[in-house]
């Protein structure tokens, strides 16, 4: 077995324990115990020969550590409160390398030097956003698209003059990485509604951005506060997290991990508390829900193994190219057996938000549409797989799992039987607000984690690719304002 089929087994064990652990606990109140069995999956993942076990370990053991923590601390989560779990791992390794490396708190203190010089950017941006200039978009998204945290500190970074690495490794961590839950425009947004003073506005989100970068910690916990968290004590995960996780982050510093790759790999905790958690349990008390998520799973195990025997999955990133690209054509499908295309979803949503931001301009979150904008991507991206023959890399997907699902085509069980038009459009829009599992993240994370401990030195993220984004398609012009093919640096 070779580095690329165990890192397909890994990805697909684990989408498998979560789709099995909401299928077994979905009718229960959650408990941090219901992901036990997806835990031991990642407990038992290995490193394959030539892989860097300092690598690996920095996303293993923080999933274990996470799960421990949390266990030891409470039984569940509040529903609310679940947004926050995989936002502190990446703020509590930021402050263990400050203290590993005095350069690199020197090179974030000159970049926050840098954001006070950038008052340009910061309020042509946070105006464009609490206007709503971009439409849909993703405020926390991985590539430097329009709208997103990330595309402004990108902005920010081509003015600075420190080094590169560090550079890269500040971008990473609001990239991949989940550095606090701080999103980029929310202060300006809200002091802008109370005060009315745009130069007020402009300093508070300048204060926020700082706070966020130095103070990542103490950054996230009044976050948490300000949203009276109150499922368990902050401070105490953060104290025994960074306490146990500490000899981790200095194995792989003292190795040569890239910086990058270390303040990204530890916040993959997500399918603990967020996967399987709450929202996918109320989702799934729907049988037509549930049944997608099974049908999605066979579907993946199905082809990627058929693609594999047939050598067109060939590599570590070959197997989230798959994962992602039969999920993508599953959606598409689904819509298109009803008479839906991409770009109509696409419409309905940016007509929804423009109609929306007049009502809510200042009553709302620059988050509101971040997981609404990887569905229409995902959407779009099934599209164009299906005009090449619902093919990835020559491989023709099957779907007879998907044709074989009595409860996903049999519209009679949801609806009068000579109407039942739109009922799979409907499944598929319960998913949109909460798309996880369908994009699916988990098989892409384990990818990623299998990815990066083959070449632990460079780094994984920031990445420069266009996204083919789905708002783009019908608005031509977005293409414009990004920076996600070229952040300058």
């Amino acid at each position: 077995m070779d580095v690329t089929e165990k890192t397909l087994k890994e990805a697909l064990r684990a989408q498998e324990e979560c789709v099995r652990a909401i299928d077994a606990h979905r009718f229960e109140q959650f408990k941090f115990s219901h992901a036990e069995g997806f835990v031991r999956v990642v407990e038992e993942m290995k490193i394959y020969e030539g892989q860097s076990d300092d690598a690996f370990q920095l996303y293993r053991t923080s999933l274990l550590l996470h799960y421990s923590i949390l266990t030891s601390l409470t039984e569940t989560v509040m529903p609310k409160e679940t947004a926050f779990l995989e936002w502190m791992q990446t703020p509590a390794t930021m402050e263990i390398l400050f203290n590993l490396d005095s350069s690199f708190r020197e090179a974030v203190e000159e970049f926050c030097r840098v954001i006070e010089g950038s008052e340009d950017v910061i309020a042509k941006e946070a105006m464009r956003l609490s206007c709503g200039f971009y439409g849909v978009t993703s405020a926390k998204d991985f590539a430097a698209i329009p709208g997103s945290t990330f595309k402004v500190l990108a902005e920010i970074a081509e003015r600075s003059s420190i080094d590169r690495d560090y550079k890269l490794t500040i971008l990473s961590s609001k990239s991949w990485g989940l550095n606090t839950s701080y999103v980029f425009g929310d202060a300006f947004n809200q002091t802008f509604a109370a005060t009315g003073d745009v130069e007020k506005a402009i300093q508070k989100e300048i204060e926020a951005m700082k706070s966020m970068l130095l103070k990542p910690v103490e950054t996230q916990i009044s976050i948490m506060k300000r949203f009276s968290f109150s499922s368990f004590n902050p401070a105490e995960y953060f104290q025994k997290y960074m306490e146990e996780f500490r000899p981790m982050v200095e194995r792989a510093y003292k190795e040569g991990v890239h910086l990058a790759n270390i303040v990204m790999l530890p916040t993959h905790v997500g399918d603990v508390g967020h996967h399987i958690g709450w929202q996918y349990y109320h989702i799934c008390r729907d049988e037509a829900n549930m049944e997608l998520l099974r049908v999605q799973l066979e579907m993946l195990k199905l082809n990627m193994q058929k693609a594999f025997d047939a050598g067109k999955i060939s590599s570590v990133f070959d197997v989230s190219s798959f994962a992602t690209g039969i999920s993508a054509m599953v959606i598409y499908r689904m819509l298109s057996d009803e008479g839906f295309t991409a770009d109509m979803l696409t419409r309905l949503f940016t007509e929804r938000f423009y109609h929306s931001i007049m009502a809510k301009q200042f009553d709302r979150m620059m988050v509101n549409e971040l997981h609404v904008n990887d569905f229409l991507d995902f959407a779009y991206r099934g599209k164009g797989l299906a005009k090449k023959g619902w093919k990835i890399k020559g491989y023709e997907v099957d779907f007879t799992p998907y044709i074989n699902s009595e409860i996903l085509n049999s519209g009679e069980l949801y609806a009068f039987p000579f109407c039942a038009i739109t009922t799979k459009f409907a499944v598929l829009m319960k998913y949109v607000d909460m798309p996880c599992l369908l994009a699916p993240e988990p098989p892409s994370i384990v990818a990623m984690i299998n990815a990066v401990a083959m070449a632990p030195e460079k780094p994984f993220a920031p990445v420069e690719l266009c996204k083919g984004c789905a708002t783009a398609a019908i608005q031509p012009n977005r293409c414009m304002h990004c920076k996600a093919e070229n952040l300058g640096l």
